[in-house]
């Protein structure tokens, strides 16, 4: 699989708390790998699709912003040789950073570039505190600088509904999978949605068209147009 090319700005915020590896000693790596699996479906380069790396555990750091790397196989060899740091989740000291750091002004983000960050996940936030509000206000932040932000949420251990406020649309940019084993099979579903816009929200309202002649007429309905021939035709837009 190969994702259509297009001028994307994104950004991965990856959980390295305490329980990934608790809970299978391979988790860490397997957690990389889906990240640099996703990474290596895109271009990379200036003018295609740029990539940060914000770590978070009990502190988080911004590893590279979205300039650092051009080059696909160093971008993955560096996202592969990620530490892991085995504490906190402190998911709201990434979101800031992913605000005021990654995506600001002067740090390489592009005009017209679509702006995404990934949010990776297999707990609750819990810095300064469990449930805190000003994760959800960094994540408020984000949205409204205009970044779209996309969670996947590891094991039954996650708070979903906690997830689906933080991200942009809780319909389509949650994705819970039970384990990290089943990262692998989640990337053919969420890669080619990473640069996807959302559906119209446009009502659907019923329109009726009467063409009478029998040579043709040009027959217009709002923004339609098209040839008919004798004939009374229902559309729906």
């Amino acid at each position: 699989m190969f994702v259509a090319e297009c001028l994307l700005d994104l950004n991965f915020v990856v959980d390295s708390s305490g329980s990934i590896n608790y809970k299978g000693s391979n988790n860490w790596d397997i957690a990389l790998q889906f990240v640099a699996n996703i990474t290596s479906e895109f271009t990379i380069g200036p003018n295609d699709v740029q990539v940060a790396f914000v770590l978070f555990s009990t502190r988080a750091t911004v590893e590279w912003g979205l300039t650092r790397y051009r080059n696909k196989a160093l971008l993955v060899q560096a996202i592969l040789s990620m530490r892991y740091l085995a504490d906190r989740t402190n998911l709201n000291d990434a979101l800031y950073l992913t605000r005021t750091e990654v995506f600001a002004p002067g740090r390489g983000t592009r005009p017209g570039a679509v702006k995404v960050t990934i949010i990776l996940t297999d707990g609750e936030d819990e810095v300064p505190e469990r449930g805190t509000p000003l994760t959800i206000q960094n994540a408020t932040a984000c949205k409204n600088a205009g970044i779209r932000l996309i969670a996947v949420g590891v094991s039954d251990e996650v708070d979903a509904q906690r997830l689906r406020q933080i991200v942009t649309d809780p319909a389509r940019d949650y994705y819970p999978v039970d384990d990290f084993t089943a990262l692998r099979s989640l990337i053919t579903e969420l890669t080619p949605q990473i640069c996807a816009t959302p559906a119209p929200s446009a009502s659907i309202r019923p329109h009726f068209i009467c063409c009478t002649s029998s040579t043709g007429i040009e027959c217009t309905c709002g923004c339609i147009m098209f040839r008919c021939y004798d004939l009374v035709r229902r559309y729906v837009y």
